[in-house]
């Protein structure tokens, strides 16, 4: 035999032992399914929860990360589990959870249809802060150690200026806006907030706070003002927050993990969430409802990650999956799921055109969820009915775009930049000097045109008047519940309220099969899928890094896209 076939059988050997090797390694580390057909299901709640399973290349890096169950399949898997005999009581381990308020209240949901049916939600609250107890809060009998504490104090809004840097490194920012409230050239030109965008984070806080402060009072059975007086008072030791009605009991988790099993008085297993949802397996017949995740900030081309600075969402990828949904004979409506801050103005205005195109044969019904501000809302505005949670932050109808001119902090680290140039305007877009009066002129009269288009947009879509809409418009962000009021949004809700909209809008009646399917359809490659397997299922996956918010917005300036109408968020407002 000559030394080529020798290599290359030893290649296959090697291959085949690596395979054999990860089998077992998969089969002695997997969680056994409990011997009892009953079973207390245990969840290990993540610190971030992504709206859909994300759709990995099989030669992408991720295939060798754990992906923790999506949104979609959490809600919709509690869900089922509600109607399921053989699932007797749900056990949250709630720790630090960060997921937005519109994320929160589709789990909270999910978990008030479990205990709908009868069954008991038990958590054990490990620490974090307002949105981990607004989630332990949902649970039938809340216990924690008594070493932990209760963050519950409030919210805070904040907003970050670079201003005053830019002043320092002599960078000169060229802004332009359309909206007394589109302030987000803001964070580039003063050092605090002006007076408008202040009275609308001050509103929309006011939203959130109420929002808050009625959940959590109906929650624990408290008034509203008997709650807002409790967080007044927080944060809370453990044996304080008993003492507030936060929490029922103090226990260990283990002890809690017990006392779910005990107290159902059936012999029940254990059996974690992750491996319930990855068994359980739909019918795939019936007609379908096109679940369509749009979530980033809005740019030309395909949909990406661009790791610290967050996802892009593509708008031709974006296209290509309504235009897929559509033509498929057995979807029969398109539920858009927004949570996006918007982005490119252009990008935004083609995934408009293209709704609009699928309104045609189908109906398309938009769920906003965390955001779904100026670009977000853009593409929204087009759909047969939107609908927000009270929480979701919507609006910011306006615009802005510029330049930064950078010549000052080249010339502060000793480099010159010399341009020649034939046009009058030829540099009207360069980073090495200001507008002149007239280029200021000249871009302000663009952004005014595609402000006037965007409310045009907004007129046709909520059947207003151009005039109404610019009132509420103006680049102001608003509360979903404002919104509702405002004629923004047509219901209150979340996804599945959006998909009993859709199956109406379709004339599906309550009896006919109807499966909700994720499109782009997720792609998880066989070995991503068993290399998941073979590690811990339970564990958060977590990020490379996190930056910290200085660095954060750096980065986001450092990719400005120069000269192009902006429709996105005021700025970036975090409520915690």
């Amino acid at each position: 035999m000559s030394s080529r076939p020798r290599l290359l059988l030893l290649v296959v050997l090697l291959v085949l032992i690596g395979a054999a090797g990860l089998a077992l390694t998969l089969r002695l580390h997997r969680t056994p399914r409990p011997s009892s057909s009953r079973v207390a299901l245990i969840w290990d709640v993540p610190s971030e929860l992504d709206d859909a399973p994300p759709s990995a290349s099989a030669f992408s890096l991720a295939a060798f990360r754990h992906v923790r169950p999506s949104l979609w399949e959490v809600a919709s898997g509690i869900r089922r589990a509600a109607g399921d005999n053989s699932v007797r009581a749900l056990v949250l381990h709630v720790g630090e959870v960060q997921w937005g308020w519109a994320r929160m209240a589709e789990v909270r949901e999910a978990l008030a249809a479990f205990r709908a049916a009868g069954k008991p939600v038990y958590v054990s609250l490990q620490g974090g802060e307002d949105q981990s107890y607004l989630l332990a809060a949902s649970g039938t009998r809340v216990a924690m150690p008594p070493t932990t504490s209760v963050f519950l104090d409030g919210l805070t809004a904040s907003a970050m200026f670079l201003k005053g840097t830019y002043d320092k490194l002599g960078i000169k920012p060229n802004f332009q806006h359309v909206g007394q409230f589109k302030s987000a050239v803001e964070q580039y030109t003063r050092t605090t907030l002006s007076a408008p965008a202040r009275a609308a984070m001050e509103a929309l806080l006011d939203d959130e706070y109420a929002l808050l402060a009625d959940t959590l009072a109906a929650a624990r059975h408290m008034t509203p003002e008997r709650m807002r007086a409790v967080i007044d008072d927080g944060p809370f030791t453990a044996r304080a927050a008993v003492g507030a009605g936060l929490v029922d009991t103090l226990l260990d988790q283990s002890d809690l993990d017990s006392l779910a099993v005990a107290a159902v008085r059936e012999r029940l297993g254990t059996l974690a969430l992750e491996r319930y949802l990855d068994d359980a397996r739909e019918d795939d017949g019936g007609a379908q409802i096109a679940l369509v995740p749009a979530a980033g900030t809005i740019v030309s081309g395909r949909s990406r990650d661009n790791g610290w600075s967050g996802a892009d969402l593509g708008s031709e990828t974006l296209v290509n999956t309504l235009r897929e949904a559509c033509e498929r004979r057995s979807v029969k409506a398109i539920v858009l799921w927004v949570d996006s801050p918007g982005g490119s103005g252009d990008a935004s205005d083609d995934v408009w055109q293209e709704i609009r195109r699928v309104r045609k044969v189908k109906p398309v019904v938009v769920s906003m969820s965390n955001l779904a501000a100026s670009g977000g809302y853009y593409i929204a505005c087009g759909a047969d009915a939107i609908v927000a949670e009270p929480g979701t932050i919507t609006g910011s109808i306006g615009v802005f775009g510029g330049k930064l001119n950078v010549l000052g902090l080249y010339q502060k680290l000793g480099l010159n930049v010399e341009t020649v140039s034939r046009g009058r305007h030829a540099g009207m877009m360069s980073p090495f000097r200001d507008f002149t009066p007239e280029e200021s002129a000249r871009f302000q009269a663009q952004l005014d045109e595609f402000y006037r288009i965007f409310v045009g947009r907004v007129a046709q879509g909520r059947a207003l008047s151009a005039a109404a809409v610019d009132s509420i418009g103006q680049g102001r962000v608003w509360s979903g519940a404002a919104a509702k009021r405002l004629g923004l949004v047509d219901s209150l809700g979340g996804v599945q309220t959006a998909i009993g909209i859709a199956r109406k809008r379709a004339h599906l009646s309550a009896d006919d099969d109807v499966r909700v399917v994720l499109y782009p359809h997720p792609h998880r490659p066989f070995f991503q899928r068993f290399i998941e397997d073979a590690l811990d299922q339970n564990q958060d996956e977590t990020r490379l890094a996190t930056l910290p918010p200085v660095l954060a917005a750096w980065l986001r300036a450092a990719r400005f896209p120069v000269g192009q109408a902006l429709a996105m968020m005021p700025c970036e407002i975090t409520i915690r």
